[in-house]
C-alpha cells in the first residue's frame, strides 16, 4: 500500500488538459486512473473552423430570402395599387388584395427556396464534403453536431433536404 502523496503523484500523471474528464476509482487498494473521452459533437461542434464555416453557410443561406421577398412585396403593392386605381374594383374588393398577397407570398416563398437549393448545390454541399473529409467527419455526425445548434436551421433544412441526408 503507498502512502497518500504517491497516491497523489501517480494522479498528477493521469491529470488530463483542459475540457478532458479523469476517472479514479480503487481496484484492490489501488488507485486506477482512466481518462474519459467525451462523445464527440455530443455537445456540438468543438471546432473553431468548422463551426465559423458552417455558420457562415448557414447566413448565406438565410440571406438569399431577402430579394425574393422584398420583390414580391413590392411588386404585390404595385399589382395591387394599379388594380385598384384603373379599375372600377375600387377599395371594396379588399379581398383581391389578400389573394394577391397570398399569391405573392406563395411565388417568394418558391424563388427563396429555389435560390437556396441551387446556392446548397453548387457552393455549400462541396464545402461540407471537403471539411467532412479533411476532418475524417462521418456525415451523421455532422448532422448531429449542427441539430445541437438552433442558429443552424436553415443549414440543418437543406441538409435534410438532400437524398438519404447525404452532403454529396
Amino acid at each position: 500500500m503507498s502512502t497518500p502523496f504517491e497516491e497523489l503523484e501517480y494522479l498528477t500523471d493521469f491529470l488530463p488538459d483542459e475540457g478532458e474528464s479523469v476517472v479514479v476509482s480503487r481496484r484492490g487498494g489501488e488507485l486506477v486512473c482512466q481518462p474519459v473521452q467525451g462523445e464527440s459533437y455530443r455537445d456540438g461542434i468543438a471546432d473553431a473552423e468548422l463551426y465559423g464555416r458552417l455558420v457562415l453557410a448557414n447566413e448565406r443561406l438565410n440571406g438569399l430570402n431577402a430579394v425574393p421577398f422584398w420583390s414580391c412585396l413590392f411588386a404585390a403593392a404595385g399589382f395591387c395599387l394599379a388594380l385598384f386605381e384603373w379599375t372600377d374594383v375600387g377599395w371594396n374588393g379588399w379581398y383581391l388584395a389578400l389573394a394577391v398577397a397570398a399569391t405573392a407570398v406563395l411565388a417568394g416563398s418558391l424563388w427563396a427556396g429555389h435560390r437556396r437549393r441551387k446556392f446548397y448545390q453548387e457552393d455549400v454541399r462541396a464545402m461540407l464534403d471537403n471539411q467532412m473529409r479533411r476532418r475524417q467527419i462521418n456525415r451523421y455526425a455532422l448532422v448531429g453536431a449542427i441539430r445541437q445548434h438552433p442558429e443552424l436551421s436553415t443549414l440543418l433544412d437543406e441538409l435534410s433536404r438532400t437524398r438519404d441526408g447525404q452532403c454529396s
